[in-house]
């Protein structure tokens, strides 16, 4: 539209090109990752931004994408007897005034920025009664150009309007004559008010509800949040140094476990059968003290009960934990979603993730006969229940399937132990 304006007796021309608020869409992206730097998978992402909120789920390598994330809204987002009209005169020299008209009291804000997304000043911060108001605004010591105004009414709906600020002595000429000064089309697709970011949160049922907060502000086509760190190890314990060596924890839902599995006692050979004598004895795969430190000790159901039967023991775990119960493997199944390959460390076949943090090893075990069988396909936990007197409950994983499996092993096996917090 073209537009007559009188400064001083001086006649001005100016050719304006007004452009419709809209979107501005943005991706938000940012990596999750736990204490050690390994990509957390699967996690649920809410995005917070003013009243809206954004989903999506962090994929394979820990890697999320909000796309769609808009900082503004127009108009059409105003409820049913809301309005802001556009701001008269337009343009304007240092004066101009809103409408607003609000069905509700209401606290309104205004603040203004240039067209590189730029706070300049904020003009207004007031609570309004329901009604109609006319906000003026004044505009001092700034160049002339296009101005946005962002009108936000409670935190909850937020309204931009264009604007066209002019100085008289920029649009004087000496003879008097008119002065035509069309303006170009701005690009404003890709105009960007800096937008805070409330919160995001992540949850699942494994590692709960993780909350972000002082987060940048959104800028440009994509903001990168970067690296966010979830701690998984178990509030306030991280790690449990126990008989010389120091074991990780994670936290699995309500459940906190030693991320290891346990390698304490003195090792005996295959062929032998430990003994109630007090003293921990274990086996080592193949015999070799050196798998002992890799996959953790082997141990008979007694040795590792330490010879109690009680459901619950505390066995040779470390003061304040305890052997599994069977409703705590059957907890720890659900909670993973029954998914065995959540509960394998990574790299050991072509379907573990890992996403619990349980780092399972497919540590093998020894049979009844003394011989070795299973390392680098399965692996077996004991639990503390037992079913007859020479046989109790494991929880078992294997390579080739997610599947886990609670069942009765012989009490003479060698098997892995994994301590669970009291």
């Amino acid at each position: 539209m073209e537009k007559i304006l009188s400064y001083f007796g001086i006649v001005i021309i100016t050719s304006i090109i007004f452009i419709e608020p809209n979107l501005y869409s943005q991706i938000v992206t940012g990596k999750l990752v736990d204490e050690n730097g390994f990509n957390l998978a699967d996690i649920n992402l809410e995005l917070f931004i003013s009243s809206n909120v954004y989903n999506t789920t962090s994929l394979a390598d820990g890697s999320f994408y909000f796309t769609g994330v808009t900082g503004v809204t127009d108009d059409g987002a105003l409820p049913s007897g809301y309005s802001i009209t556009n701001n008269y005169p337009n343009p304007f020299n240092p004066k101009t005034r809103l409408g607003i008209t609000l069905t509700g009291d209401a606290n309104v804000r205004v603040n203004i920025y240039n067209i590189l997304g730029q706070k300049v000043t904020g003009v207004i911060q007031k609570y309004y009664a329901a009604g109609t108001h006319f906000l003026d605004i004044e505009l001092y010591g700034l160049t002339s150009g296009i101005y946005i105004a962002q009108i936000s009414i409670d935190d909850k709906y937020t309204v931009l309007k264009k604007m066209m600020l002019v100085y008289g002595s920029q649009h004087l000429t000496s003879t008097g004559g008119t002065f035509n000064s069309p303006l170009n089309k701005p690009n404003l697709n890709k105009f960007n008010i800096s937008q805070n970011i409330d919160s995001l949160i992540a949850s699942s049922p494994i590692i709960g509800r993780k909350t972000f907060t002082d987060l940048q502000s959104l800028s440009g086509d994509t903001t990168n949040l970067g690296e966010l760190t979830i701690e998984r190890f178990c509030p306030g314990m991280p790690t449990v140094t126990y008989e010389g060596k120091t074991y990780n924890t994670v936290q699995i839902g309500d459940q906190c476990w030693i991320k290891e599995n346990l390698d304490v006692g003195v090792m005996i050979q295959s062929n032998q059968n430990a003994t109630n004598n007090g003293v921990i004895e274990k086996y080592c795969y193949n015999n070799d003290p050196n798998n002992c430190d890799t996959y953790g000790g082997l141990y008979q159901w007694d040795e590792a009960m330490q010879y109690a039967t009680s459901e619950g023991a505390q066995g040779i775990c470390p003061p304040g934990w305890h052997i599994p119960t069977y409703l705590e493997f059957e907890t720890l199944k659900a909670t993973v979603d029954n998914d065995g390959n959540a509960l394998k460390e990574i790299g050991q076949d072509t379907i573990s993730t890992n996403t619990s943090g349980f780092s399972a090893l497919f540590a093998g075990g020894r049979n009844g006969n003394g011989s070795f069988s299973g390392l680098g396909y399965g692996t077996n936990f004991w639990s503390s229940k037992e079913y007859i007197s020479a046989y109790a409950y494991t929880l078992r994983l294997i390579d080739v399937n997610s599947n886990i499996y609670l069942e009765l092993f012989g009490m003479d096996l060698g098997l892995c132990v994994r301590c669970i917090k009291d």
